[in-house]
């Protein structure tokens, strides 16, 4: 394509992205995705093998960043920076805000890729897509700085599952040793990882190898991605069944994924798509709920670290609500978190009912530990799953 056509469609996309931020559209919706894959066709210096110029495709699977700041006695939170720096900061990463629930504790951000969660000083941003999130590192870094008082960083995880189409992605994203050596220009002493098969999906994290400051709280992270839903459960994610976001919540089981209390807030995206965060109060723990529900690339993707549940629960009861034919968990717990270390060692020694386990490995970080498992499903039936929530929700009476 000639230069001056090239030209043409960087000023058409621009627009549209400035329009997009101005009006707070839902730029994660369909035909935005189709135009930047498009764009990314005709305008990279790369060429892009094998994908038909017309083709749709949405990467679903997230980049995840999570940067922990230094508790200094003089810093402010990372919730004093401006909105309209943070939105500043989101259009870097050719993402912006939809809206915003907030507690005592923590703000949550639903954005047109996905989600931000900032507490005093926790910085969290995950985004799908085309998305550029690498390109936020140095603004985080320096609004951190400017209006929090924080210059030294206790410890970082970026994380992502291995996208199905990496050509499509930015430069920055299509290799994770390029994103590795992007981070090393920030952070000192990182460490990256591949947990599972180099020939299959496959799940990378770069962390740093010798964290600043050892844990004062109890922390833990659950995180499923699910590949291969059945059609009849994405379904329920698009404006053809549901004419409301809160309705998908509600027709779609993921209020039963919640503890009694929890505060939502969704979008549901035209035509199809759905993003859900939730804050439990009186804490700055969170869930958020991500869905692609075109058949042909489906991913879902559930997070929390939330405390009041069994962990090892919630992993069956967001099973038994999407039913995946295929994927992935991570558990991530600090050593003064019991109820995630406990959830390690049962992800570790037992089977899941229904599902055959294809990989299991275990990582021992400085203050950390992390168990990925993979599985693909052997059985259609979710009577076993159920039967073992019961179990456990009769185990927890017993110990009240």
């Amino acid at each position: 394509m000639c230069r001056a056509n090239k030209s043409l469609l960087w000023l058409i996309y621009n627009r549209i992205v400035l329009l997009a931020n101005l009006s707070q559209l839902p730029t994660r919706a369909v035909p935005r995705a189709h135009l930047v894959g498009l764009l990314l066709h005709y305008m990279s210096e790369e060429p892009v093998a094998n994908v038909a110029p017309q083709e749709f495709f949405f990467e679903g699977a997230e980049k995840l960043l999570e940067i922990w700041f230094e508790d200094i006695g003089e810093a402010n939170s990372l919730r004093q920076i401006p909105r309209d720096k943070l939105v500043e900061m989101l259009a870097l990463a050719s993402c912006h805000i939809l809206h915003c629930k907030s507690n005592s504790y923590i703000d949550s951000y639903v954005l047109s890729e996905s989600s931000m969660f900032i507490s005093d000083r926790r910085f969290i941003l995950k985004t799908c897509g085309n998305t550029q999130l690498l390109a936020t590192v140095d603004k985080i870094m320096q609004l951190a700085r400017e209006y929090s008082g924080m210059d030294a960083v206790a410890n970082v995880y970026y994380s992502r599952k291995n996208f199905l189409k990496p050509n499509l992605q930015p430069v920055m994203h299509r290799c994770f040793d390029e994103e590795v050596q992007q981070l090393d220009n920030y952070f000192s002493d990182g460490g990256a990882f591949c947990m599972g098969s180099l020939k299959q999906d496959r799940w990378y994290l770069y962390t740093l190898n010798s964290p600043q400051s050892h844990p004062i709280c109890s922390d833990h992270t659950l995180e499923m991605l699910m590949s291969d839903v059945p059609p009849d459960i994405l379904q329920t994610y698009s404006m053809t069944e549901c004419k409301t976001a809160e309705e998908c919540t509600k027709k779609g089981g993921i209020l039963q994924l919640l503890p009694a209390g929890a505060v939502t807030h969704e979008e549901l995206f035209e035509p199809v798509g759905y993003s859900m965060n939730a804050l439990l109060p009186d804490s700055d723990q969170y869930f958020t709920i991500h869905i692609t529900p075109q058949p042909e690339f489906s991913f879902v993707s559930f997070e929390t670290n939330q405390q009041r549940q069994c962990l090892y629960k919630q992993t069956l009861k967001v099973l038994d609500c999407f039913k995946p034919n295929k994927f992935m968990v991570t558990i991530f717990s600090n050593e003064l978190s019991p109820n995630g270390q406990e959830t390690q060692e049962r992800i570790w020694k037992h089977d899941i009912p229904g599902y055959k386990r294809t990989n299991l490995q275990f990582l021992r970080l400085q203050y950390d530990t992390l168990v990925y498992a993979q599985y693909v499903k052997n059985e259609s039936n979710f009577t076993k799953i159920r039967r073992l929530i019961e179990e456990e929700e009769t185990s927890n009476e017993s110990d009240g």
